[in-house]
């Protein structure tokens, strides 16, 4: 009696092929993100002048990497390296600018405040530079977050009437990423209170 060979139906066979894909993929398999926050969470000061005039926030500029959502680091002097598996919500020059603005708002200093192109007629207008966004080792066990920020106070008519640098640095309190990114949150704040502080003195001054 001659033998014939077994028909597998079309379905079954698109089974069996897909478990043995699943099972030798070539693939890279998913790598799981956590995104983390600097936003600061600074608040005014009672001592900060009151001001009649309206201020617009640039958006701050910073070279490519530092406008890049990855959290930088740097293990050693002149090496520059990203956290694997950590990003931030936005990347640094927006959280700056947000965290200016709103402490500008909260503070109830300015007759106006608003980003640059929000429709507000503004008498200056606060450009800044992130010169430093990172997590810095300097040879120590564990990290500093240093933020380093150029700010420029400028009048409506294009004049620098102020400039100056504001740097802080805030020891993490281990290696672990949510602790460093706490220690962010901490030099975002010091500079934005600084930089707020010193925006209003100038206005004030009518410098």
């Amino acid at each position: 009696m001659k033998s014939t060979p077994m028909k597998i139906p079309r379905a079954l066979a698109a089974t069996a092929m897909l478990a043995l894909l699943a099972g030798c993929s070539i693939l890279p398999k998913h790598e799981d993100i956590t995104i983390y926050t600097a936003v600061s969470q600074a608040t005014p000061n009672p001592s900060w002048p009151q001001v009649r005039a309206q201020l617009a926030i640039a958006r701050p500029t910073a070279e490519r990497m530092l406008a890049d959502p990855r959290i930088v680091v740097r293990p050693s002097p002149g090496e520059l390296q990203i956290y694997r598996g950590a990003t931030w919500a936005e990347p640094p020059p927006e959280m700056v600018q947000r965290s200016l603005l709103q402490l500008l708002e909260d503070s109830g200093r300015l007759k106006g405040v608003a980003t640059r192109g929000g429709g507000l007629s503004s008498d200056y207008e606060l450009a800044t530079d992130i010169r430093r966004f990172d997590s810095d080792y300097a040879g120590g066990n564990t990290p500093n977050a240093v933020v380093e920020i150029a700010a420029r106070l400028v009048s409506n008519d294009g004049r620098v009437v102020a400039f100056r640098v504001f740097h802080a640095e805030t020891p993490a309190t281990s290696t672990a990423v949510p602790a460093v990114a706490q220690a962010f949150q901490q030099s975002l704040a010091k500079n934005s209170q600084d930089i707020a502080g010193w925006a209003l003195g100038t206005m004030a001054n009518g410098r």
